[in-house]
């Protein structure tokens, strides 16, 4: 059992780049001030809208830094890349030198890697906790730093043996295992007679997706009812009464989980175990080429597990006949459910609260 703190010095939550750092780290503050309420928690992240604003709403102090991506191939990067890193540092020692921190966590990114960079040469323990089924370029440099490594997936890809590493699954908002079925059917106004197939792009969206569902449009809407998260400004020009679109949505998802029979999503970490904690099937669409391939890599081990169904982007052309024979299925949709569900470990935001304050408490 952690021991509760009572210090004035802040834990530091870093990471960004994408609101998959910062939600999931938001959902482990939350847990970590459930189980110790006096304890301050302030976050560092990129000065980016969508990750300031989700932070500044869940009520959290926060403070940004300019860092810069590590470049890939040949890039005018390589020539902003020595200076924003540079600011990064010298912003990361300001950051850490008032209040120096009892703790650094870290959800990487490459907005973590000079922040931890600093806090370990200023003796502050570092936490990290890696998503993905393979460890990141700035997660496996922190990973050499850092006191302990939590891990979503069961033995990522890029981690040396001897270092420690705790299994906790992915950590989810709460809210999101309290979705009403019936509040879902009052915000589309779908009935819940049909399958209702819900289909997302992640965050940021997916224009190759947006793109087959607007040319398979009647296809999809003989499968089911549709709910379509498009993403900011990748809205289609589709309307139809078994259509229900939106560019983004906050409070609403959880209750569009709950409605949905079947969504249809890219392979990030976050999103998926969101889907694991809202016992839903999963149809699977990876990105090729991201940072690792991490997003392969997800959908890789989750098929050899049997908890989702994979479709490679180059077969999207068959999306609509895919997910009209998943869907006149229930009873593997809700087999699918419950692996993706049993895969990953539940409550993950509170068992990384409970590794902070015990790194937390050995300190002391």
């Amino acid at each position: 059992m952690s021991k509760v703190l009572h210090h004035h010095r802040p834990i530091l939550f870093c990471g960004g780049g994408s609101l998959g750092h910062i939600v999931p780290s938001v959902a482990i503050a939350q847990a970590l001030k459930k189980l110790d309420p006096q304890t301050p928690v302030l976050f560092i992240c990129q000065k980016r809208a969508d990750d300031i604003a989700f932070i500044r709403q869940a009520g959290f102090a926060h403070r940004s830094i300019v860092a810069g991506k590590f470049p890939r191939g040949l890039t005018v990067r390589w020539i902003t890349f020595p200076f924003l890193s540079l600011i990064a540092v010298i912003q990361s020692v300001t950051l850490l030198t008032k209040p120096r921190p009892q703790l650094i966590f870290s959800k990487g990114g490459f907005v973590s890697l000079p922040v931890c960079l600093v806090g370990w040469l200023m003796r502050i323990p570092i936490v990290l906790h890696e998503s993905d089924a393979v460890v990141g370029m700035s997660n496996g440099l922190i990973a050499r730093l850092a006191k302990t490594i939590c891990v979503g997936f069961p033995h990522p890809d890029g981690l040396a043996k001897k270092q420690s590493v705790v299994i906790t699954g992915n950590p989810v908002r709460a809210i999101i295992e309290r979705g009403s079925k019936d509040a879902g059917k009052r915000l589309t106004g779908f009935s819940g007679r049909k399958p209702v197939i819900l289909i997302t792009g992640g965050s940021q969206g997916a224009r190759a997706m947006n793109d087959a569902v607007d040319a398979q449009f009647d296809a999809l809407l003989n499968a089911g009812d549709i709910i379509h998260l498009t993403g900011k400004g990748k809205k289609i020009d589709r309307t139809h009464a078994h259509y229900w679109a939106r560019e983004i949505v906050t409070d609403e998802l959880p209750h569009l989980y709950a409605l949905a029979d079947i969504v249809i999503t890219r392979a990030g970490a976050g999103t998926l175990s969101e889907l694991a904690a809202a016992t839903k099937a999963a149809l699977v669409i990876p990105i090729v080429g991201l940072a690792n391939n991490h997003q392969v890599e997800n959908a890789k081990r989750l098929l050899k597990a049997h908890a989702v169904r994979v479709l490679p982007q180059t077969e999207l052309d068959s999306l609509a006949t895919t997910v009209a024979a998943l869907a006149r299925h229930p009873h593997e949709l809700r087999r699918l459910g419950a692996a993706l569900h049993d895969y990953f470990p539940a409550h993950a935001d509170v068992s990384v609260a409970h590794i902070i304050l015990d790194a937390c408490a050995k300190t002391r």
